[in-house]
């Protein structure tokens, strides 16, 4: 059999061999329905207990579903000594778990991004001319796709409306375009502000608040109009 790149896709593959939903397989093998999809996703692992019930139960060879080697299905049922399922679980387990710690231990869960000192109403700090108080820690997977992300608190009620409330640390993506809907910051004639920008059809830009209390504000030909960034995060403590 052709080697199969994942454990998660091993499984799924010995599931439906068996002909089994994910509820009813992980009954025959100790696991919820939503472990078993979680596993067949790429989330976690199997322990050795459930490992064992899966080749036992299901005739899985326990080399093919921990390295992807060989085939599926046993050729033999090994019973005893250093050869049988339950001994070559037990190591393949062992040598899986140090593996997947050394991986853990490489990858970094989070990512240290400049948190600016100055605040502006409902706004954004200029990174040039500010300077930066310290660095927050975010998720890392917020960054992927992104190439530059900075912090900075917001004063001001403008966008309560979205949850963004006054002393909360924004993350932005550092740009200089943005969609229709996106939240943005922005300087209007030197003036920062954080709103939710609307393209219209005709080409007409507007910067909306969040908050009835607040008036749009309509870009003009005659605008000193600049994007800085876009919103990716609002964050706060208590």
């Amino acid at each position: 059999m052709q080697e199969t790149s994942s454990f998660g896709q091993r499984l799924r593959i010995a599931r439906r061999h068996a002909g089994l939903n994910q509820r009813d397989f992980g009954r025959k093998i100790g696991l919820s329905g939503n472990r078993v999809s979680e596993i067949e996703h790429g989330k976690g692992e199997l322990k050795a207990c459930a490992l064992y019930s899966l080749c036992s139960e299901f005739g899985v060879d326990s080399e093919w579903l921990m390295t992807g080697s060989g085939n599926m299905l046993q050729k033999t049922a090994e019973k005893s000594g250093t050869g049988s399922i339950e001994y070559r679980l037990l190591r393949l387990e062992s040598e899986i778990g140090k593996f997947m710690q050394t991986d853990l231990l490489q990858k970094k869960s989070t990512a240290a991004v400049p948190l600016y000192l100055e605040a502006v109403a409902a706004g954004y700090p200029d990174p040039v001319s500010s300077e930066i108080e310290e660095h927050i820690d975010i998720p890392a997977s917020w960054i992927q796709g992104k190439k530059q992300l900075f912090a900075l608190k917001v004063n001001g009620e403008s966008m309560t409306g979205i949850g963004i409330m006054p002393g909360d640390t924004l993350v932005v993506e550092a740009k200089q375009t943005a969609k229709d809907r996106q939240v943005v910051i922005a300087s209007i004639n030197g003036e920062m502000t954080v709103k939710t920008l609307s393209i219209e059809k005709g080409g007409a830009v507007t910067l909306l608040p969040e908050n009835p209390a607040y008036r749009p504000i309509p870009i003009t030909a005659h605008s000193d109009f600049r994007i800085h960034g876009v919103v990716v995060a609002a964050l706060r403590s208590y």
